[in-house]
């Protein structure tokens, strides 16, 4: 690691006098990079016909409950929103693209016209209050959709599947929160053995 002809930074350190400061800017770049985002996304339909933006609506123009799910789940989650629609039931669903920088306000906007959203984990917390998308979702929609209910599914931990019986359930339970008005339980846990 000391070679003069070959330096290498190993564990770089910011001492305390600018620290602060560059924190600071660390957060500033954090904020820009979703306008890059977009700006890069914008480029690549331009030469694909492919757009992509902060995160992906399937089905949310008249949502009343929606789950929002990150990665491969959301397609298996989609199976069950068309099966839902062909039912008559307003769902819809919401996958994230960006989780840094995290889309608040856009997120909170698309969201605050429904009634009920389940925010479905692949990764549980030691914060005992959900996982780490949920916590996201939920600070984002503090102040902004207010009257909506969020709930927290956590799922497919040590790559247990997730099934589309198991998602239909996530859906269910959502029916039964409008329909009452009441949630039984914030933090659930699908698919595992009790």
């Amino acid at each position: 690691l000391l070679n003069a002809k070959n330096p290498v930074a190993v564990g770089p350190l910011d001492l305390p006098p600018y620290y602060f400061e560059h924190k600071r800017q660390q957060n500033e770049a954090m904020r820009n990079a979703k306008r890059v985002i977009l700006e890069v996304a914008e480029e690549f339909e331009k030469l694909t016909g492919r757009k992509y933006g902060l995160f992906e609506e399937y089905k949310m123009d008249d949502a009343e409950i929606a789950v929002v799910v990150l990665n491969s789940t959301a397609g298996t989650a989609k199976a069950v929103v068309d099966d839902l629609r062909a039912k008559g039931v307003k769902a819809g669903l919401i996958k994230p693209r960006v989780f840094r920088p995290f889309p608040a306000q856009e997120l909170a906007a698309a969201l605050s016209k429904t009634k009920a959203v389940a925010v479905m984990d692949k990764a549980d917390s030691f914060s005992g209050v959900g996982g780490p998308l949920f916590a996201e979702v939920r600070s984002a929609m503090f102040g902004v959709a207010d009257g909506v209910k969020v709930i927290n599914y956590i799922y497919g931990l040590g790559g247990r599947d997730v099934r589309v019986e198991d998602i239909h359930k996530v859906y269910k339970d959502l029916q039964e929160i409008v329909a009452t008005g009441q949630v039984k339980e914030y933090y659930n846990y699908l698919g595992v053995r009790e």
